[in-house]
């Protein structure tokens, strides 16, 4: 009896040892199982080297960037797994940066991606639903181009210099990159969504709500939290205030894609009644110093009143001596405008 006690002793203890070691085996194979299902590596590209991480074999996500030349293309696929997603901070801070294509089978772009390329113009992303994450292109002042392009395109359509794209998509892609840039709002960044006539109506009535805002408002909120992005004083403020709403009302007159003809006078108003020889300036002080040396911006100041007969010599006094081109556009305009209307006006007289 007690040497039969002492058998079935050995056996449990054997048994427990075995499991023991089948435990640790299975932990062993898990441990194998968890580092396949996800692991990192490096993708070396003609733009930089591209860091990333497959996930259950089913996806990869892009984690890090590093590289010098001036534009990005993500790749479709990596390993022949789809690319979903672009982690947050993937891009920040790359100065180099001008231009990003993001490739058809993304679904996801995380917070903060492309912050501080201060110098990216336009982005590529696939109009289709995603989930773009918070703040993607904070203090990236030169973005003026957001293309929402459809899957399938071919990679020879997307390139060229975005500023000569004046068509329908064009003006689409300019005004999303306001959605992130002048108007600052995070819902209007929808690619899928983006040229619709119900986000045309959202994108105007955003504006509209810009332009209704006091020049004083936020100046108090600035002050008591210790920024300076309209300057010190209280008329520093409104007056660069007035100025964001004249590049704001500039840009849509620019790009009137679906734009009602009430908004229309409305914009062509405020910029006329900030003009040369008004009581505020902005509006002359935005074309003279920003956009004086575009043919396009400078022809549609003119027609929307920006140029007058009372103002008209003080403007070309303004003129500083490298907008030379310009300064013989006004001339031409005032002969085939002003003095054209002069005479049919004596005509009828």
């Amino acid at each position: 009896m007690a040497a039969d006690a002492v058998s079935l002793y050995g056996r449990t203890k054997l048994f427990a040892w075995w499991g023991i070691g089948q435990a640790k085996k299975r932990e062993k194979k898990l441990l194998r199982f968890l580092k396949m299902e996800r692991r990192k590596g490096t993708l070396e590209t003609l733009e930089g080297t591209i860091g990333y991480m497959v996930e259950d074999g089913k996806r990869v996500t892009i984690t890090d960037y590093s590289g010098t030349d001036t534009e990005v293309w993500v790749p479709e696929e990596i390993e022949g797994v789809p690319v979903r997603g672009i982690a947050k901070k993937t891009f920040l801070s790359r100065k180099q940066l001008r231009k990003a294509v993001l490739p058809s089978t993304i679904e996801e772009v995380g917070d903060w991606t492309f912050a501080y390329c201060t110098n990216l113009e336009s982005i590529w992303l696939p109009k289709r639903e995603m989930k773009l994450g918070s703040r993607i292109f904070m203090e990236c002042p030169k973005v003026g181009w957001i293309y929402a392009y459809r899957p399938g395109i071919g990679k020879e359509e997307i390139g060229g210099k975005p500023e000569e794209r004046k068509d329908r998509e064009g003006q689409c892609a300019t005004l999303l990159a306001a959605s992130a840039g002048m108007l600052d709002t995070e819902y209007l960044m929808n690619p899928l969504e983006a040229g619709t006539e119900s986000w045309i109506r959202k994108w105007d009535a955003r504006m509209n709500a810009v332009m209704e805002e006091e020049d004083s408002e936020g100046y108090t909120k600035m002050i008591l939290c210790g920024e300076e992005d309209y300057g010190s004083s209280l008329e520093e403020f409104v007056k660069n205030k007035r100025k964001g709403k004249v590049k704001l009302a500039l840009l849509r007159l620019m790009n009137p894609i679906g734009l009602a003809e009430d908004m229309e006078e409305k914009l062509k108003a405020y910029v006329a009644g900030h003009t040369k020889g008004c009581d505020t300036e902005e509006s002359w002080e935005v074309i003279r110093t920003e956009y004086g040396h575009k043919k396009e911006y400078m022809q549609k100041f003119a027609e929307i009143g920006g140029v007058t007969e009372g103002n008209f010599d003080a403007i070309l006094r303004d003129m500083p001596d490298e907008y030379a081109e310009m300064k013989a556009f006004l001339i031409q305009y005032k002969a085939q405008k002003m003095e054209c209307r002069d005479f049919f006006a004596g005509l009828a007289l």
